[in-house]
C-alpha cells in the first residue's frame, strides 16, 4: 500500500485506512510499528511517468495494440 505524507503542525504524518485500523484491530492512542521502503518512492516516480506516457502517446499506443 502506498500512502502520502503530509504536513500536521511540526510534523509529517500518514493516514492509516480504516479498513487497515478495523483489521489490525488499531485504535487511537495505540503505539504502532511501521517500516519505510525506499521502493515504494521509485514506485510512485514510475507510476506517474507511466500514466503521462500513456496519456501523451495513447492514441500511437492504441494504433499498434490494434496491429
Amino acid at each position: 500500500m502506498i500512502q502520502k505524507t503530509f504536513q500536521a503542525g511540526n510534523s509529517v504524518a500518514v493516514i492509516i485506512p480504516k479498513k487497515v485500523l478495523e483489521e489490525k484491530n488499531i485504535k487511537v492512542g495505540d503505539s504502532v510499528n511501521f517500516s519505510v521502503d525506499s521502493v515504494f518512492t521509485a514506485d510512485t516516480e514510475i507510476h506517474d511517468l507511466t500514466q503521462k506516457l500513456i496519456k501523451e502517446y495513447r492514441p500511437a499506443l492504441e494504433e499498434l495494440a490494434s496491429k
